[in-house]
């Protein structure tokens, strides 16, 4: 990847940031909480950098992840439990130099990270720009060491997953390896079935296809498993050619916050309701602008009747917004025919922007201003009451309806059109990101 791809994801982390500024004002803090804790954790991975690719190893209590570590790195570094797990804190090495910052992001303390940058260290060149970290056990009794692993792990580049042919099977293992797959779309994940050394090499075999058949399962398309024994060394050159091409190029960091990207883009469209790729279009509009005039003319019936009743009255009261349950009753209405047009979260959205008081205050100022018809003369009254008081009632629903008609575009309709502007540019918003990221995959 380029400077310009990088340069295209962190716009489209902009872009993202800027949705879920939308989405906050919106649908709540709450909708948007995760949206804005991808934007930051995103821009901060950019930030330090993409020629380096965090490699985290995942793994149970005496799957043999540490010495698995050690057999990549070509080194004791790691430290090896020999009665129980070891593995306290995150410990990394890292071939080629500047990864300090990024390391210093990941929590990895300065004295829990060993730097391969000697001519004379093998694979050096292959491996140039990996970081690869020894995470503490999952399934730990120590709760800090978990938390030192939840905190690393979404941060990762590729995931490479560690178990045993006692292990292998552990519900919870699968469980956990798929909500982290599902919640990091697009990232790598490598599979390792560790300690085959200690089975027959059919069953391993074996085992490999029933643990690819519980990957499937569990939601993983095409999982690969790699079969290694980190004491006896069987396997670990495949697996660090594996990585090696995860390295390649300084590619990977770069697709795993593509992906991460198109992931957001996903889950914000979810958030807003809508189908990835929808954006509202004219029948919005228009059913909008059709929604106000009914509104409207509820609205004028309602301030009309109000006035007085009969075609004989030649006096009607000054005009005066109706009962407040009358004008409730008219938002109510509306809002129930949007519930036919827009997703649920959107008519909460529309009703929060929409309090029945703000249009009563428009219709006030906007009836104050009304001025009654004239009488009409004596005579007219005299020989024709019946048309004039008819005649008489029409200019004054005429101008009720021409005072009305703003008040309500003011107090419903033009903020209901705000809103819904807002879930058209989330909704265009989602599907540009989400075409940037497939764009930066490719």
């Amino acid at each position: 990847m380029t400077t310009t791809d990088a340069t295209a994801l962190a716009g489209g982390i902009d872009r993202l940031e800027q949705a879920a500024g939308l989405i906050e004002t919106r649908l709540g803090r709450a909708a948007a909480a995760d949206l804005l804790a991808v934007c930051g954790r995103l821009r901060e991975r950019l930030a330090r950098g993409v020629d380096h690719t965090v490699v985290a190893l995942e793994g149970g209590t005496g799957s043999g992840k540490s010495s698995l570590f050690n057999a990549i790195a070509e080194m004791a570094f790691a430290e090896v439990g020999v009665l129980r797990p070891t593995t306290a804190k995150a410990t990394a090495c890292v071939w080629g130099e500047g990864a300090g910052q990024l390391l210093d992001w990941l929590g990895i303390e300065r004295d829990s990270w060993i730097q391969r940058d000697s001519v004379l260290e093998s694979h050096l060149d292959e491996l140039r720009g990996m970081i690869l970290v020894d995470l503490p056990d999952y399934d730990s009794a120590v709760a800090e060491h978990r938390t030192t692993a939840d905190k690393v792990l979404p941060l990762a580049d590729v995931l490479v997953w560690v178990t045993d042919p006692q292990k292998y099977a552990d519900p919870a293992l699968h469980e956990r390896f798929a909500a982290l797959a599902a919640a990091h779309e697009g990232r790598t994940h490598i599979v390792v079935l560790n300690q085959i050394d200690t089975i027959d090499p059919e069953d391993a075999q074996a085992i490999a296809q029933a643990m690819t058949e519980l990957l499937v399962e569990g939601g993983l398309a095409d999982p690969v498993v790699a079969l290694t024994s980190a004491t006896q060394g069987d396997g670990v050159d495949g697996l660090r050619e594996a990585l090696v091409a995860q390295t390649v190029h300084h590619t990977t960091a770069m697709l795993r916050t593509a992906a991460d990207l198109g992931g957001a883009a996903s889950l914000m469209a979810a958030k807003s309701g809508e189908e990835m790729g929808q954006v509202p279009d004219a029948a919005q509009v228009a059913w909008l602008a059709g929604a106000g005039q009914a509104a409207a003319s509820a609205v004028a019936t309602a301030v009309v009747q109000a006035a007085g009743e009969g075609e004989t009255a030649l006096t009607l009261a000054v005009p005066a917004p109706p009962a407040a349950d009358r004008l409730a009753a008219v938002r109510d209405a509306w809002l129930a025919q949007a519930r036919q047009h827009v997703p649920a979260v959107w008519v909460d959205a529309l009703e929060a922007a929409l309090p029945a008081e703000g249009l009563e205050e428009w219709l006030a100022r906007a009836l104050a201003g009304v001025e009654l018809p004239a009488r009409p003369g004596f005579w007219r009254r005299v020989f024709a009451p019946a048309r004039t008081a008819a005649t008489y009632r029409r200019e004054y629903e005429r101008r009720v309806a021409a005072a009305v008609e703003p008040a309500v575009e003011a107090g419903l309709t033009k903020p209901a059109g705000l809103v819904l502007a807002d879930r058209a540019a989330i909704a265009q918003a989602a599907a540009e990101i989400a075409a940037l990221a497939r764009r930066a995959q490719a």
